[in-house]
């Protein structure tokens, strides 16, 4: 009877033990490598893995915005060539640069002066007039029934236990990225994904977002503990900016840039990776232990002309990186030919870029084609004129506006200056009246998606509106019809400036 009790005594504290070395395991491995990677380690012995989702759009057309469609191809061959899956890689960009009349390399896109061509095998989901902010959203939440018939159709698919990564490259103003010919506003790109997150539509979500102003998209407005994390190419009040640029400095409407300083710099640090820079068995080691927080913390070292941001929940920049864009099977590509070592290294210093460009012929023979194909000196001329003339007609326009609302409203008098400068936070209660503001100026001045010199002063509408909010004195009714009777007389009934609804492509 005494042994079996010391025999059950015995299977017990073997047991507690075994228990207890179990614990401390698990909470090492936890503090170690995270508690997210720790879940992947014991996913793929459960084999039920996570999977990686990702969307990659760039929000602009036309060949001025050449760059934008060479991140996202570029982006594409990174992470084809880090083992995702070309079903779970969806694109979204009008595709019209590759194969514009001004291209001197017809069918292809280069992101680097001494690059490849980066547009070769590039599958497009959603081109031309499907790129727009509702098919982003609707690919993004996954809504099958609304992308019937719409493109490839395809859709973020993602299970609870899936991470998604999303990248866009465009343009963008306060709480604002374009698309050609619509807006996406903070306000709604925050209630998305606030209800993909109370859904389970994901696990982890990672968002690397190229535009001006991008910070002001996040800052004060994503939430700390939503399991999202955005990194942006530049803060809420400042520009993002081109590299590899080449053309005539006396007409900005010659130049041509290959792509965006945030997105060639964390591009081609992945493509260090496969070109040679590090030795075989360092591979494994540099994508096992880089977290997104270590990729942020080097790119935006290497970043100088913006400052890279980060936003969110700060849980996700623990994950690996590996987790977001994937990780190569081996040091060398075999779908893909990378840059040489030349110009993948130069991510360290901005200015070394710009040297060598003249020497470029690939970017020489582009810039030359963007001022002469089809087109004498007297025609570049032309249209650099008539950009700049179309330019004044905007600013007087919003101009018209702003003293239409002041002067039936004294108490903004003493406010102009400060309308005029960029918001320093915007409240998402705002973010309804300064949708209706800019719908007003689409529908009855001109289209401001579809000239991007009107995102340098759009933020004065936010200031209008968060005006009004603030006041005692008026209501957002009365501000409204005020508004909406403003921009009827400067726009539709004033001869000067009525007939600009079919204005385009002002810079």
């Amino acid at each position: 009877m005494l042994n079996n009790k010391l025999k059950y005594l015995w299977i017990i504290l073997t047991l507690s033990l075994i228990l207890v070395l179990l614990t401390i395991f698990i909470a090492a491995m936890i503090i170690k490598i995270g508690p997210s990677n720790f879940i992947d380690k014991c996913l793929e012995l459960l084999e039920s893995k996570r999977e990686t989702w990702v969307i990659l759009v760039a929000g602009s057309k036309g060949w001025y915005n050449y760059r934008h469609q060479a991140d996202v191809a570029h982006a594409y061959q990174i992470l084809l060539n880090n083992g995702l899956r070309t079903d779970h890689i969806i694109v979204m960009m009008t595709d019209d640069v590759a194969y514009d009349i001004e291209n001197p390399f017809p069918g292809q896109l280069f992101n680097s002066p001494t690059g490849s061509n980066v547009h070769q095998g590039l599958r497009v989901d959603y081109n031309g007039e499907d790129v727009n902010s509702d098919n982003f959203l609707h690919v993004l939440t996954g809504n099958k029934i609304a992308m019937q018939n719409i493109g490839s159709g395809r859709v973020i698919e993602s299970k609870e236990r899936d991470n998604i990564f999303v990248n866009f490259v465009g343009h963008g103003s306060s709480g604002i990225l374009a698309f050609p010919k619509d807006y996406l506003y903070a306000d709604e790109l925050n209630i998305t994904l606030n209800s993909m997150y109370k859904s389970g539509k994901f696990h982890r979500m990672l968002l690397y977002v190229e535009a001006c102003k991008a910070g002001s998209l996040f800052d004060g407005i994503l939430s700390e503990s939503s399991n999202i994390f955005a990194v942006t190419a530049a803060g809420p009040r400042e520009s993002s900016w081109s590299i590899y640029c080449s053309g005539d400095d006396d007409n900005e409407t010659s130049i041509i840039c290959l792509g965006d300083e945030f997105s060639v710099t964390w591009i081609e640090d992945q493509d260090n990776v496969k070109i040679g820079v590090f030795y075989p068995g360092q591979v494994n080691e540099f994508f096992e232990t880089r977290t997104v927080l270590n990729h942020f913390n080097h790119v935006r070292n290497l970043v100088k002309l913006s400052n890279v941001m980060p936003y969110g929940d700060f849980n996700v920049g623990q994950d690996k990186l590996s987790s977001y864009i994937g990780k190569p099977s081996g040091v060398f590509s075999t779908n893909f030919n990378h840059y040489n070592t030349q110009s993948s290294t130069k991510n360290n210093n901005t200015n070394e870029k710009e040297k060598n460009l003249k020497n470029s012929t690939k970017l020489y023979q582009l810039s030359k084609n963007r001022i002469g194909v089809n087109n004498t000196m007297n025609k570049r001329k032309q249209y650099s004129e008539n950009n700049k003339i179309m330019k004044n007609i905007m600013d007087q326009i919003f101009d018209a506006i702003l003293q239409g609302v002041i002067k039936r409203w004294p108490g903004f008098i003493g406010n102009i200056n400060e309308l005029k400068k960029l918001p320093r936070n915007l409240p998402l209660n705002v973010f309804p009246c300064y949708r209706r503001n800019l719908d007003l100026i689409n529908e009855n001045c001109f289209s401001l998606p579809k000239n991007l010199y009107a995102l340098n002063a759009i933020h004065i509408f936010f200031n209008l509106c968060t005006r009004v909010i603030d006041s005692n004195e008026w209501t957002q009714v009365q501000f409204d019809v005020t508004f909406n009777e403003v921009v009827l007389n400067v726009c539709s009934k004033n001869s000067t400036f009525s007939n600009l609804l079919k204005m385009t492509n002002i810079y």
